[in-house]
């Protein structure tokens, strides 16, 4: 089973939840706040708006799962699992995005812990990430987390063992995923909720 040799934690003042299709706008605006450098160690290349605007439209299909760290109502880190439309060929795909004003606060590798639950309980036995050789601190997340690192010039790819799922960690996704959704509902009531008053006019 992976397994995080330095357990990371978050600084407490926000959550790491699962993020829903209703909730796209925050994930796309996330994308777009990455400076050009973590764009490029996302994504492996230099990408504008347009292309990340169309990536947050797509993301949220059949085959992807979004965990996200949300602070104030916004996200500032996400990380990906790819892959679950071919679950019989049991892998899938990791890819993460912290900002960088928010790094070094242990939540890449919440996040990271997420995904493997996450995979574990899908049947993914084989986890598959790539990256930058000069992204430094993505390396040193997935050799935390067990990870066979081999690569060359042009990129570096992760592989991790899973392992399968088990009582634990069907429960812990469960009561995550009931405490994200009700998370998620009371953040768009509170952005959908309007006072009365202010729909009506002062004459009226």
């Amino acid at each position: 089973m992976a397994r995080s040799k330095k357990a990371g934690a978050t600084s407490g003042q926000g959550e790491v939840r699962r993020l829903w299709p209703a909730e796209r706008d925050l994930f796309k605006a996330h994308l777009l706040r990455l400076d050009d450098i973590t764009r490029r160690e996302r994504f492996g290349t230099a990408v504008n708006d347009d292309f990340l605007g169309n990536y947050a439209v797509t993301t949220f299909g059949v085959g992807g799962l979004v965990y996200a760290y949300i602070e104030d109502g916004a996200v500032r880190g996400a990380a990906e699992l790819r892959g679950l439309e071919d679950i019989v060929a049991q892998t899938g795909e990791a890819a993460f995005s912290v900002e960088r004003d928010w790094r070094r606060r242990g939540i890449g590798a919440t996040l990271f812990q997420r995904l493997i639950t996450a995979s574990r309980n899908r049947g993914i036995r084989t986890l598959y990430m790539t990256c930058l050789p000069q992204n430094a601190a993505m390396r040193q997340l997935a050799r935390n987390f067990e990870a066979d690192l081999a690569g060359g010039y042009a990129d570096v790819e992760g592989v991790i063992a899973t392992g399968g799922p088990t009582p634990f960690t069907i429960l812990d996704e469960a009561l995550d995923t009931a405490r994200g959704f009700a998370s998620m509902a009371l953040s768009m009531q509170r952005r959908l909720w309007r006072p009365a008053f202010l729909g009506r006019s002062h004459g009226a």
